[in-house]
């Protein structure tokens, strides 16, 4: 499937701010049979830098001197999205060794095996996500705006309403306690063909069996499909925040941000 996305992000300081240091992980990357055409770009100009982190994400850098009282992150991309399913024959002792941790926003506590008891004892990975679906399905409501991004599984099993990355922190602590290896996944969500959908930033999981990745969104009670745009993964949320920076002064700050995701008719690819 072919897949637009445009992200537009705004920061605006009180008063001048200097010395700003800022890292993106917001272009969907070109792997695993995904294939990306984009640009990224930031006013005031500044040089751009990449690297690859442990995970393989391709992280954007740069920095401004100022003095910057506004800066604007803009993104654009044409991407053809790959099927769930990801090979992988070999995974590094170090990814696997990653892919089995539990973080504080997806631990190791009593609450997530009570849960998650009723899945019961599932002969794999992939089994195991399929008894989770109806569980998350019955049991929790999505909500838009109900958690906060400092939020963790345990706070959605407390008041058993979130959004996507709250289900996938879950999931993850779930799949985790029963060692099956997982990580978290970023992204976008694009609709169905034609249609164009705004605020589609998006988080589910991926588990790894029979030499290959498998994508679940517990959000949606699905597997993951070509209307999936991975953008990177991680243990958690805080692997791959889209953007995080510092900088140097006493103003306040907001943010805000705009994603548009389109997904192109086949007579149009």
């Amino acid at each position: 499937m072919r897949v637009e996305v445009q992200w537009h992000s705004v920061y605006r300081y009180d008063q001048p701010v200097r010395i700003l240091h800022t890292e993106l992980r917001v272009m969907p990357w070109s792997r695993d049979g995904q294939q990306v055409d984009g640009d990224l770009t930031v006013e005031p100009s500044a040089p751009m830098t990449t690297r690859s982190d442990v995970f393989g994400n391709t992280v954007h850098r740069f920095d401004l001197l100022g003095p910057v009282e506004r800066q604007t992150l803009s993104l654009r991309a044409t991407v053809q999205t790959a099927s769930g399913i990801t090979p992988a024959p070999v995974l590094r002792p170090l990814h696997r060794h990653l892919a089995l941790q539990p973080t504080r926003r997806a631990p190791f506590a009593p609450e997530v095996a009570a849960f998650a008891g009723d899945a019961g004892g599932a002969p794999g990975a992939v089994a195991s996500v399929e008894r989770l679906l109806p569980i998350f399905r019955d049991r929790l409501e999505f909500q838009a705006g109900h958690s906060t991004v400092e939020d963790s599984a345990l706070d959605l099993l407390a008041s058993g309403k979130g959004v996507c990355q709250d289900f996938a922190h879950l999931a993850l602590a779930a799949l985790l306690m029963r060692g099956v290896p997982a990580l978290y996944v970023s992204g976008y969500l694009a609709p169905h063909e034609g249609e164009t959908v705004a605020d589609a930033s998006h988080a589910w999981v991926r588990v790894y069996e029979g030499g290959a990745w498998h994508g679940f969104d517990l959000a949606n009670h699905c597997p993951q499909d070509e209307r999936y745009v991975v953008t990177g993964v991680g243990r958690d949320y805080d692997d791959v925040a889209p953007l995080r920076g510092s900088y140097r002064g006493a103003a306040e700050e907001t943010w805000g941000a705009v994603v548009r995701v389109q997904s192109q008719t086949s007579a149009s690819q």
